[in-house]
């Protein structure tokens, strides 16, 4: 079917991630898929996507910038809303917002009536790292997840890996799982100048060389190996560097606290900022970083090490899960269940010649360089048209 012949197809989005008060990495994802699916939007002018949200949180949208994606309100008090989701308890939510293709950005999928409908499913860490995930929350993925993989007529995944994980767990057919990728943001993700990491640097307490770690603060991030890892550096080594944690703070943070408050004991210089960096200054953190390391357990994507090597600073991530796929062959892989090798990476990283460091960061660039919102934004619009024009 040509494009001038084609109906109108009607993408109706969940955008409750998006006006939570909490801003999620999820949250992140969606305004990124969003802001580039509405600049696509330009040149389709057969789409027509709405953003469904509570209606007396509509005006949080506005710091988006959406220019071609109009809301659609959900005439629910925000609390009611927020306790029928949870409890599963929404009525079929097409009745009532109309007709159209209804893409779920954050797991569960809502009641419809008929609509057909997409769910993104980010990973399976309450199944295979349940006991690095809250348990409450753990029980209730699970139980929805399973619904929502269910009822949905297509699902999609952020790696080829993890379409293939979750076909594997759930028997689902392949050719339901479309891959809608991420990308780092390289208009915010780019190498900062030597001024500007100095007075980002300053202003967190953070002196000298420095190894830089980002994500929340919980135990599937695995903060308390790399802890570890670092204080078993040669001492010299250790003494001249600052390992810097930097996360909002998440299930079981006290745990890492108590670990960087016993390497400080030790004269070790581990640095936590919980939740004290915001998203303006995180670029010249990874700038003005030696390296910086990613050792999760698990993940579904892993976007750390992509603005990393964006902000042309060396990684260090995992060798499990997600993490081979997303590095890209860029980054030193390693074993994160084992400390030793965790503390071998570091050592090796902390003494690069100058030649390969660069040789790291032409890697990395050229990694990122995989990865397109853009691209993501129009394999989600294929997805809906297939449904629509099914």
């Amino acid at each position: 079917m040509k494009r001038s012949q084609r109906k109108t197809t009607r993408l109706v989005i969940d955008g409750k991630v998006l006006v939570e008060d909490h801003f999620s990495g999820i949250g992140h994802y969606a305004m990124s898929l969003l802001q580039a699916l509405d600049a696509v939007l330009a040149d389709e002018p057969d789409l027509d996507v709405r953003l469904a949200v509570p209606f007396r949180r509509i005006g949080r949208l506005a710091p988006f910038g959406l220019r071609r994606i109009r809301p659609l309100p959900i005439y629910l008090p925000w609390a009611q809303f927020r306790r029928l989701v949870e409890e599963q308890k929404l009525p079929p939510m097409d009745r009532f917002l109309g007709r159209g293709v209804y893409f779920f950005p954050n797991y569960v999928r809502w009641p419809l009536a008929s609509a057909k409908s997409i769910t993104a499913i980010h990973d399976l860490s309450f199944e295979k790292v349940a006991d690095s995930v809250d348990g409450p929350n753990a029980v209730y993925l699970r139980r929805e997840v399973r619904n929502s993989i269910d009822r949905s007529d297509l699902i999609t995944a952020l790696t080829e890996t993890m379409a293939d994980e979750i076909a594997a767990h759930y028997k689902v057919d392949r050719e339901r799982i479309r891959v809608i990728g991420c990308a780092a943001d390289t208009l915010r993700f780019y190498q900062r100048s030597e001024r500007e990491v100095r007075e980002v640097t300053k202003r967190h307490g953070i002196f000298g060389p420095y190894l830089l770690s980002v994500g929340n603060i919980e135990p599937r991030k695995n903060q308390i190996r790399l802890i570890d890892a670092f204080c078993a550096l040669p001492r010299d080594l250790a003494d001249r560097h600052t390992l810097v944690l930097v996360g909002a703070g998440a299930w079981k943070e006290s745990e890492i606290r108590d670990r960087v408050q016993v390497a400080h004991e030790a004269g070790f210089k581990v640095k936590l900022l919980l939740g004290t960096v915001s998203d303006v200054d995180l670029p010249a953190l990874y700038s003005g970083a030696t390296c910086s390391v990613y050792v999760s357990v698990y993940e579904g994507f892993g976007m750390p090490p992509l603005e990393s090597m964006a902000c042309q600073t060396p990684v260090i991530t995992s060798n499990v899960s997600v993490m081979p796929e997303v590095a890209g062959g860029a980054a030193a892989l390693v074993d994160p269940t084992q400390t030793g090798a965790i503390t071998s990476a570091l050592e090796r990283m902390l003494t690069l010649e100058e030649a390969e460091r660069a040789d790291l960061v032409a890697l990395g660039l050229a990694n990122v360089d995989r990865y397109d919102w853009a691209d993501a934004a129009r394999a989600l619009l294929a997805a809906a048209r297939s449904l629509a024009e099914a």
